[in-house]
């Protein structure tokens, strides 16, 4: 047995000088590992396609299979894994094989490392300007005789300790693009011939402080990589990682020129069989940023840039280490890992994109486990305790793969071919050392070139939309709604620079959103636009009185001259977009219409400071009434003495210093935004809009005469739709690696290699400051506002005890009916008797008033609960009540579940919920219908003539409803997976800033299950809190005069999990649109009879 093993062990290590443990525990535990995998079948199914390959010796390896079969019978493992070994190697494709690898000497630690010890990042945000410069033994070898004892080549090894990484072999087979540092460990993309000649740096620039790294090949001759030339820092980190941008290189005349302008790490640029890029994009311009590494795909110029897979998805966080497949189609291989925990390497997957892109739909499998369903884990350390761990995988075929492997906690990283059949077979291993990157030696068709579309010199790209209410972006909204687009610019974070998620404001988002104008959209949706080149670009598409109904969340870049092409909104790229003529389309492109004042970052100072100053601070001061609004008065910590200067670099989210304006903060809670980690999935149309922030509510209603400008409210919506930001600057620091001041020398390299592309937004405030100064705004408008003299009414059967109104529901007989709407899901109704009482209220804000009597002439059934999501699911199997958004950043999951089955139904329109009692009317027989507002304030009263059918305004409403209440202060949470704070943590003063009465405590923070509070007299659960409910109305100014005629705006009443009680009452009405839904609306029915 000893001499078996080692004879095994030999063929597996070209030396034994390195091993640190005997060969015979060495071959053991790989016997071990390999068994952990082993299935006859699938040797079976790989050697049956062996044998389809003419001159393939059948005979033999068909002998050997049956040999293994015995083996298999037995138990004989030495022997198991030595015939599969052989049989899988007997693959026609390793036919006189060689492999080129990384070859890394680590010593003892071998088996315990994972793949940053091979030269790879430390963490999956980083690239290579963040990884280990020097301590590594490392070079590039070719292996050999790959069916017997292996023989190592060394092609090229450092003379200093750089790791050698991101290999790739040109189509010709001879040359091998990688990167390395060099003596002074700075970064850069080299090319060496096979044989070991002609080393030398291909990417040479005269810039001192660039370096270039994850290099590829163009069927062109040209170079792409990676390079910190934008000057960028990771945001979630405060900018302490550099960012990597696609950069295009001439070897012949050394040209270069910059290509993304992306937020965050480009990674791992391969061409596609049709010539096109791919490479992975890390984004979260209010995305959640542990989930949104995404494969997108390009011309080789940087054209036509649209998202391959990933995009719009939760599961997996990252795609890493992305090859195209042999053939003619979009396949691919790659690995899926996740945020924290196991770096770089993971789990090996094949991806049809045709199939599908995002999450598991277009994933064909996993390997080595094809039988296995895969299942959409939403989980940060996605990959932590997982084995086999995979990196650097290499197809050779559409169905055969080399790939670094490490199979179990205890084995060495190896190079191991892995087939669609769930085999994996060792190729190399040697003892106290990792392999990465194989190769297989091949010469391979050079992909077409793709001829360049860019107009260098143009400084401009054009915009084309076809119609913006195709795709996920629009449903439900009509045709005409949306007039314009908004278009803003991001401007990204600096190095080593304040930048975390609270840099801007609270929960406000990571970037400097920069305003560059307006564009008209055409009454069919359609739309023809300049937009600057080179310029990471966003668009809003907005109504008629300037808000945003939908927020893009990313961003497109045109190159110059470029026509960038869209269908629609967030339209699906598998579907075939269909010809037609548009309004757009005969019209030349139009200029953006820009902001009054000039292009600028949004700053809360410049341009809602002066609104306040102009319309509010006459009376909201600190002398006046709560809250102040006055301006320029900063927060300052305990023992801050730098905070206060937009010039000192003091905003740090650690120590809480955040150099906000007390005004900032005490108007920001009125607004509802999403923040800076929204959902990754594509949010419902006007979930944020700004008719959605009680601060629009609160003037539209006429806030003591404050009559505000058309502009004034344009500039309301855009700081709304924007997540309402502070600042709109960045601090910047010194960059560690330059000398440079990283502000102007991001403009100098954006001007240099991006056409005159640097951002000058410094200047552009200061432009607006000076502009602002020359041109006042008007006095103040207010109107004198009388106070309302309504007349008091009243009826002789209203009010009435709850005893009376449970004896007027006995009256009718039978107080509850059940309806099931499908098997096991039933609805339960209480009778609402007939009756006379008042509706409204005169005292209570103008939209509630003049109250009025109005007569119920006949009984109904009311649903007991709001419609919730298992009962909804009957008429829309489909529908996702989703989550309710979380604060801070460093989510784990999408937020707080709305989705459980006995929750409320939410994120439905009004045209959805008729829809829904339409389906159910004609399944069941009966009519049910949505209560009018008048049927609905009834029923919530029970006869009740207070604010809430239990009491008053100050009511205890702990037993009653879930509303606004302490719960709330648990919405302050830090950390990674984000947990609720200590009142003494900095994060609290901040993050509680939610309205709510604090001296209730309901028990829930968000919305609660149906039917968890009392009830009211006549049955009726939740009337108050929880979420709100359409009603049939639509909604008209008060008196009631009966149902009005049919319009768009319909009446919402009833408050939510996050309103506050005074906004909460019996009488409080709300308007949404019939297509908008909302994520804290839902409904309940009614029978009429």
């Amino acid at each position: 047995m000893k001499l078996k093993l080692s004879l095994l062990f030999t063929l597996l290590c070209v030396s034994t000088a390195w091993c640190s443990i005997p060969p015979e525990q060495a071959a053991a535990m790989r016997i071990k590992a390999e068994m952990e995998f082993f299935d006859i079948e699938s040797v079976r199914q790989a050697f049956n396609d062996f044998s389809r390959t003419p001159l393939y010796d059948t005979a033999r390896y068909g002998a050997l299979m049956k040999e293994l079969e015995q083996a298999a019978k037995s138990g004989n493992e030495e022997q198991i894994v030595k015939l599969k070994r052989e049989i899988l190697l007997s693959n026609p494709l390793l036919d006189n094989a060689k492999v080129i690898v990384g070859r890394y000497r680590i010593g003892s630690k071998a088996r315990s490392v994972m793949a940053p010890s091979l030269g790879t990042q430390n963490n999956n945000w980083s690239n290579q300007s963040s990884s280990a410069r020097k301590g590594f033994d490392a070079e590039i070898a070719e292996l050999s005789n790959l069916r017997g004892q292996i023989e190592s080549r060394t092609i090229y090894k450092p003379k200093h300790s750089t790791s050698v990484t991101d290999m790739l072999l040109h189509w010709d087979g001879e040359r091998i693009l990688f990167t390395a540092a060099d003596e002074n460990e700075r970064w850069g993309v080299y090319e060496v011939n096979r044989d070991g000649s002609n080393m030398h740096k291909v990417i040479q620039s005269e810039e001192p402080d660039l370096e270039f790294f994850d290099g590829a090949y163009m069927p062109s001759g040209r170079i792409i990589a990676m390079s910190n030339i934008g000057y960028q820092g990771v945001p979630c980190v405060n900018g302490s990682d550099q960012v990597g941008n696609m950069i295009s290189y001439e070897p012949e005349t050394g040209a270069m020129r910059r290509m993304t302008f992306d937020q965050d790490a480009n990674w791992h640029p391969r061409v596609m069989n049709n010539g096109r890029l791919m490479y992975v994009r890390w984004e979260y311009t209010d995305l959640t940023h542990y989930y949104s590494r995404f494969v997108m795909h390009a011309n080789p110029d940087g054209t036509e840039t649209k998202a391959l897979y990933g995009s719009g998805g939760w599961f997996p966080n990252s795609i890493f280490d992305v090859q195209p497949l042999p053939g003619g189609n979009n396949t691919f291989v790659g690995i899926i890992s996740g945020h924290h925990g196991v770096a770089r390497s993971g789990r090996l997957i094949l991806f049809d994109p045709s199939m599908g892109r995002k999450e598991t739909k277009g994933m064909i499998q996993e390997m080595p486990f094809s039988k296995r369903e895969i299942v959409p884990i939403i989980k940060d350390e996605l990959v932590n305790g997982v084995w086999p761990q995979f990196i650097k995988p290499y197809p050779i075929s559409d169905k055969y793969f080399l790939v670094s492997a490490k199979l179990t906690e205890d084995s060495l990283w190896g190079i191991y071919l892995v087939d669609v059949y769930d085999n994996m077979t060792l190729i190399a291993e040697f003892e106290d050392e990792g392999l990465i990157n194989p190769i297989i030696v091949n010469k391979r068709p050079t992909p077409p070139i793709i001829p360049d579309r860019i107009k260098p010199d143009d400084k401009e790209a054009t915009v084309f939309i076809q119609d913006i209410y195709q795709g996920e972006g629009l449903p439900g909204v009509p045709v005409g709604t949306v007039k314009k687009l908004r278009v803003f610019a991001y401007e990204y974070t600096y190095n080593t620079s304040e930048s975390d998620h609270i840099a801007q404001g609270i929960q406000s988002g990571w970037d400097i959103k920069r305003n560059l104008g307006e564009v008209d959209v055409e009454a069919d949706g359609s739309a023809i636009f300049k937009i600057p080149a080179n310029t990471p670009v966003s668009f809003q598409p907005l109504d008629e009185e300037g808000r945003a109904i939908q927020w893009m969340r990313s961003w497109v870049t045109g190159m110059p001259g470029e026509v960038v092409s869209c269908v629609g909104c967030h339209e699906d790229q598998n579907s075939m977009p269909i010809p037609k003529r548009v309004i757009a389309s005969t019209k030349a492109p139009a200029k953006l219409q820009t902001p009054e004042g000039g292009v600028r970052s949004f700053t809360f100072d410049l341009e809602i400071q002066p609104i306040l100053d102009r319309n509010c601070v006459a009376c909201h001061n600190k002398d006046g009434a709560s809250p102040d609004f006055t301006g320029g008065v900063k927060v300052v910590e305990a023992n801050d003495a730098t905070a206060g200067s937009y010039g000192s670099p003091s905003r740090k989210a650690e120590s809480g210093r955040l150099d906000l304006t007390q005004s900032y903060l005490n108007l920001h809670p009125y607004v509802n935004r999403q923040g800076p980690e929204a959902d990754i999935y594509v949010m419902k149309p006007y979930e944020y809009h700004a008719s959605t922030s009680e601060l629009v509510r609160i003037l539209k209603a006429g806030h003591h005469g404050v009559e505000l400008t058309d502009k004034e409210w344009r500039t309301i919506y855009n700081w709304i739709d924007f997540n309402a930001p502070h600042h709109g600057r960045f601090v910047h620091n010194k960059a560690w690696f330059s000398p440079y001041d990283q502000y102007e020398r991001r403009i100098e390299l954006a001007n240099k290699y991006a056409n005159g592309a640097g951002v000058e937004w410094k200047r552009e405030l200061e432009e607006f400051a000076e502009w602002q100064k020359n041109n006042p705004a008007p006095a103040a408008v207010r109107r004198e506002v009388e106070k309302p003299n309504y007349k008091d009414v009243s009826t002789k059967k209203f009010p009435f005890t709850e005893a009376e109104a449970r004896e007027m529901a006995e009256r009718y007989g039978d107080e509850r009916r059940t309806i099931e709407i499908a098997p096991g899901v039933k609805m339960t109704f209480v009778r609402i008797p007939a009756g006379t009482f008042v509706m409204g209220n005169n005292n209570r804000g103008r939209g509630n008033a003049p109250a009025s009597v109005v007569k119920i002439s006949r009984p109904f059934w009311m649903s007991e609960t709001e419609v919730t999501n298992r009962q909804y699911n009957v008429f829309d199997p489909s529908h996702d009540s989703r989550f309710t958004a979380q604060f801070w950043k460093d989510h784990v999951g999408p937020g707080y579940a709305a989705n459980r089955p006995d929750q409320p139904v939410t994120r439905i329109s009004w045209n959805q919920a008729v829809e829904f009692c339409k389906a159910i009317s004609e399944k069941c027989g009966v009519e049910i219908a949505l209560p009018t507002e008048a049927q609905w304030e009834w029923a919530c009263r029970a006869g009740s003539e207070t604010d809430f059918w239990f009491g008053d305004i100050n009511a205890d409403f702990s037993k009653q409803e879930n509303m606004a209440d302490q719960s709330l202060r648990k919405m302050a949470v830090s950390g990674v997976d984000p947990q609720p704070v200590s009142e003494d943590n900095w994060v609290f003063k901040y993050y509680t800033y939610m309205p709510r009465e604090d001296s209730v405590n309901d028990g829930t923070m968000t919305i609660a299950d149906v039917a968890k509070y009392e009830p009211n007299a006549w049955g009726l659960y939740d009337m108050h809190g929880n979420v709100a409910e359409f009603t049939r109305s639509t909604y008209a100014p008060y008196p009631y005069k009966g149902e009005p005629e049919e319009g768009n705006d319909k009446v919402v009443r009833g408050g939510t999990w996050d309103s506050h009680p005074k906004n909460s009452t019996a009488y409080a009405r709300k308007s949404y649109l019939a297509w908008q839904p909302g994520n804290n609306v839902g409904f309940r029915v009614v029978i009429e009879e």
